[in-house]
Formats: C-alpha cells, structure tokens, sequence
C-alpha cells in the first residue's frame, strides 16, 4: 500500500494498489475452480460493479486463491494470513523460533485476545488468533472458539515448520486455563 501526505493537512491518504481492499473470502465466493487438461483452474464467474478489480485480485493471488477453494478447512489460515500480511515464505522464517500462544483477557470488557507472541510476550505476526468478548457466550460456543483458535494457530505452526508451536497448540493447558477465565468472569447462565 502506498500513502501520500497532503501539505495542507499532514494527512495520509491512500494512493494505488486498491486491490489490497479485497478480502480473499470475498473474492473466492466469486469463483469456481475448473478442471482443464493442465490441472485446475480458478475462473471468476462475477461481471458486476468493479469486476476488474476482482479480476487484477484473481491474477494476483491464483495459487492462493486455488489452494483457499480446492481446502475450505484452511480458510481460516489463509484469512489469518492475509489479515496479518504474512505469506508461506514470510511464516518460514519463523519456523526457529521460540514462539507461545499469548492470552490477554479484560475483565472489564470481557474480551479475550490470544495471539502467537514470543517469550517476552510481545505479540507476533500481527493479527490475533481469537478476539472475542465472552459476555454474551455460551459455553458451548466458546469451546467451539478454543477449538478453532487452537486449529489456526496448529495451522500455522505446520506453514512455519515450528515445532515448538504446535506442541502448544496441542496442549490442555491452554484449554483449561481458557475455560477457568469463562467460568470465573462468566456472570449469565452456563449453557453446555
């Protein structure tokens, strides 16, 4: 993205590369893989307003775009990807590293961030894996939210090739540890 800084206001303002404002799950619902005799294909089947930003997004990110169609159980990991600008080689380079799944709760707000951070708990690769408020929750659907955290951040350890990741994205204790924040600020009925 580029920026230009207007004189008379010091403000930033956005020019070019517009295509950064479509979303990888807006634009797959737009297309439909192909079979061809080379292998597969993603076509856009979308001719409405701006059809030829999708179209620049499309040649931009095909293999994205494919891998994002042909494994809808990895949409999430492509979603988090793009959302924390990170790409397969980008990820790569953190496959070394001692990295922790960070948990941030405001019991005030009743919000819960957990994201991949490092040993001095400074968040990582950008966007957290789970922002959500718990106030109005069952439990029922928080343990689906635990799940799919812990799938994501499973997800991304395996595109870094951290081991040291995965091993906590596989572990009981952040789940207990997320349940006994539900259970001790949760102020509504429990609902399993």
């Amino acid at each position: 993205m580029e920026f230009r800084q207007e004189l008379d206001t010091g403000l930033l303002k956005q020019i070019g590369n517009i295509e950064n404002e479509l979303k990888i799950k807006e634009v797959a619902s737009k297309c439909r893989l192909l079979k061809t005799e080379n292998g597969i294909k993603v076509e856009l089947s979308y001719t409405g307003p701006n059809a030829s930003r999708y179209l620049q997004y499309v040649e931009k990110h095909r293999e994205e775009l494919t891998n994002y169609l042909l494994h809808p159980d990895d949409a999430d990991l492509y979603e988090w990807m793009e959302t924390s600008h990170q790409t397969p080689i980008t990820l790569k380079k953190h496959e070394k590293e001692k990295l922790i799944i960070y948990v941030n709760f405001d019991p005030e707000t009743m919000v819960i961030l957990t994201g991949i951070a490092d040993e001095n708990v400074t968040m990582k690769l950008g966007s957290p894996l789970m922002d959500l408020c718990i106030k109005d929750m069952s439990r029922r659907a928080f343990k689906l939210a635990i799940f799919e955290m812990l799938l994501l951040a499973d997800q991304i350890a395996i595109a870094m090739g951290n081991v040291e990741l995965r091993k906590m994205a596989n572990i009981q204790m952040v789940k207990t540890y997320l349940a006994e924040i539900y259970d001790k600020f949760h102020e509504g009925p429990i609902i399993d």
